[in-house]
């Protein structure tokens, strides 16, 4: 089917003036003998054209993200050490070692009670005081697990100095 210009810009959804820059650029082959186009050899070289475009925009559209998504890493990395540094983020080996030693504590803690209280109320005829000793020491043994001391999950200070040697390794 051949077609005019005018028609040509209206099928493809683009002005006069850009088929005639087109022209110019080497697409668009007009029927010889004729003022007219092509007009599925025209659609399948714009189509061809616009492919073209988008994947060379795509390709540095792509490098920029690269980039922005490695910036993005450092400000993650960044934001880590900064949480590191204020004992709001510890090291997952650190915290295990750490709760597998209180929990140790907790249980040996617990299994020496019932000797322990036994002694302390085998003379007791108050019933009233024998709940009372074995509250006091079961408060006593579960207070062992209500305290955190970021500086004993980490088992160092964290310094800027360690921070910075972090910072050597990334780069």
């Amino acid at each position: 089917m051949v077609v005019n210009q005018k028609e040509l810009a209206q099928c493809l959804g683009i002005s006069t003036r850009q088929i005639r820059n087109l022209r110019q650029e080497g697409m668009f082959q007009t029927v010889k003998g004729d003022r007219g186009y092509v007009l599925e050899t025209c659609v399948q070289e714009y189509i061809n054209f616009k492919i073209n475009a988008e994947m060379g925009r795509s390709a540095s559209l792509s490098i920029e993200r690269i980039k922005a998504d490695h910036e993005e890493v450092k400000k993650n990395i960044s934001i880590m050490k900064l949480r590191r540094l204020r004992r709001e983020l510890h090291e997952a080996a650190d915290v295990e070692a750490f709760l597998s030693d209180m929990l140790l504590r907790f249980k040996n803690r617990l299994l020496s009670l019932p000797a322990k209280m036994a002694m302390q109320v085998s003379g007791e005829k108050d019933l009233n005081r024998v709940i009372q000793i074995l509250s006091d020491d079961m408060r006593e043994a579960l207070e062992e697990l209500s305290e955190y001391d970021p500086d004993e999950i980490d088992g160092a200070e964290i310094t800027f100095a360690d921070l910075e040697d972090d910072e050597d390794d990334e780069t």
